[in-house]
């Protein structure tokens, strides 16, 4: 998604979500960043699904691999 600010990247969300969620149901947010994002970044990401009005926000965790 493309956006210039966090209210920009709210209202993307607002509009994915209205496109394929359950009538009345919050949707999830996930959050998938690597030790190469921005901790700005995903500062955003989670302010603008506050804006959104979105409850529920979660992190992607990968587990390395044993060898």
């Amino acid at each position: 998604v493309s956006f210039r600010d966090v209210n920009g990247f709210a209202q993307a969300l607002r509009e994915a979500a209205g496109k394929g969620g359950e009538a009345g149901k919050s949707p999830v947010v996930i959050v998938n960043a690597d030790q190469f994002a921005m901790h700005q970044m995903v500062v955003n990401v989670m302010e603008a699904a506050r804006i959104a009005g979105f409850e529920r926000l979660t992190f992607a965790a990968q587990s390395g691999s044993a060898k």
